[in-house]
């Protein structure tokens, strides 16, 4: 593959992404509201399309690592600043305004996970407690 069809395929790849992170972080706010309104049959339904869209993901990162490896011979985020280095001004401020926003989104979504797991965890601990302390209830003294 030549080095413009390597860009070219990184590029959009960086673009499909913003666009799941963006359809990810609705599933998570949907996910969220189920948790408040203790919806169980929701939060599973959405769970699963949250696992599915994040096996996409991930996918795709494996893809774009192994990219821009092939383009810049760096690992990590130097990788993507020397893949920046090669391009001309207007493609290259246009590509790093895509990566700027998918980094923005995958902090978003991280923190949004981390939030309705705590929510989850919390309401978890909650039940736990009360069906335990109910079995302590009516112990005959």
């Amino acid at each position: 593959m030549k080095r413009k069809d390597l860009l070219l395929r990184l590029a959009a790849g960086i673009g499909a992404d913003v666009a799941d992170y963006n359809r990810l972080r609705g599933l998570l706010q949907e996910q969220f509201e189920a948790a408040v309104c203790h919806r169980s049959e929701a939060i599973a339904a959405v769970g699963e399309a949250i696992v599915a869209l994040a096996g996409t993901l991930e996918a795709r990162r494996q893809e774009r690592v192994a990219l821009a490896g092939r383009l810049s011979l760096e690992k990590g985020a130097e990788a993507m600043q020397r893949i920046f280095a090669m391009l001309p001004p207007n493609p290259r401020e246009r590509l790093q305004a895509s990566w700027q926003g998918l980094e923005r989104l995958v902090r978003e979504c991280k923190a949004m996970n981390q939030r309705n797991c705590n929510l989850l965890m919390e309401q978890h601990e909650i039940m736990q407690r009360v069906l335990n302390t109910e079995a302590d209830t009516y112990v005959p003294r």
